[in-house]
């Protein structure tokens, strides 16, 4: 355990590209989305050729073609809460949402519940590497953390949900001074606000809201066209961010690909 931890602090204060330039990450938790959800996810996604990786929060026809198709890279997204759909323990949900993913070797919680508890248990008992359980406001030289568990943490940069909460710009470019600080930047983005675009908070909620469970899991392509918002939305964000990179020539990894540089693999 001592050799395994020096070998990893060693890892994660050596030189790494992040320290030099902004190294992009974009990734999705799935939050349940229904399948019409996921395949407009990826007709606007697949050709902007960013292989995100999804957190997976169920099981999935059209995420398990585009895994199998090698377009994304798949973690689990448990959820801990009250009234989990994935079960009543912390081992229950665990192996629930493994065998949506079972190649997994990364997570994000739900609401980015964490506690030592589970941290622990996914690391010792489950093998998990990496963990993505922290979010930020745009935070610059974000560089992998040593949680406290022995898993690599590596916290968010941009989050479509923190963004609308804090009412910042929609037009990123605003704040290009942080995105083009050095760090890595994993840009987060869930399908739901992707692909209604949502403009605020209020949106999706009243969107939400206005649905039951069952609805929401089964939401259909004529509820997203006719509700899309078409003016000024994360979505379009999200999409902006994406070319400003590659007009940039800025490297995209996948968090899979993060935590294998880091390692030196």
């Amino acid at each position: 355990m001592k050799e395994k931890i020096e070998s990893l602090l060693s890892k994660i204060n050596g030189k790494h590209v992040w320290d030099d330039q902004p190294v992009f990450c974009f990734n999705s938790d799935i939050d349940w989305a229904s399948e019409d959800v996921m395949t407009e996810y990826f007709n606007i996604v697949n050709p902007l050729e960013i292989k995100p990786t999804l957190f997976v929060t169920h099981e999935s026809a059209v995420i398990e073609a585009n895994f199998q198709a090698g377009k994304i890279e798949r973690g689990i997204h448990p959820n801990f809460l009250s009234n989990s759909s994935h079960g009543d323990s912390f081992k229950e949900i665990i192996e629930t949402v493994r065998q949506f993913a079972p190649e997994s070797y990364g997570f994000r919680s739900h609401r980015l519940f964490d506690v030592t508890d589970i941290t622990h248990m996914l690391k010792n008992d489950y093998g998990y590497q990496y963990v993505s359980n922290l979010g930020t406001i745009l935070q610059t030289n974000i560089k992998p953390i040593l949680h406290e568990s022995g898993l690599v943490h590596i916290p968010i940069f941009f989050e479509d949900g923190t963004h609308l909460y804090n009412q910042l710009d929609l037009n990123f470019k605003k704040y290009t001074d942080l995105f083009t600080t050095p760090g890595i930047k994993i840009i987060s983005f869930h399908p739901i606000n992707f692909v209604f675009n949502s403009p605020n908070m209020t949106f999706m909620r009243q969107i939400k809201d206005s649905l039951t469970r069952e609805e929401y899991n089964n939401i259909s392509t004529a509820t997203i066209e006719k509700l899309r918002n078409r003016e000024a939305g994360i979505g379009q964000t999200v999409i902006d961010i994406v070319q400003f990179v590659k007009e940039n020539n800025y490297p995209i990894m996948s968090l899979n690909e993060v935590y294998h540089n880091l390692m030196g693999a």
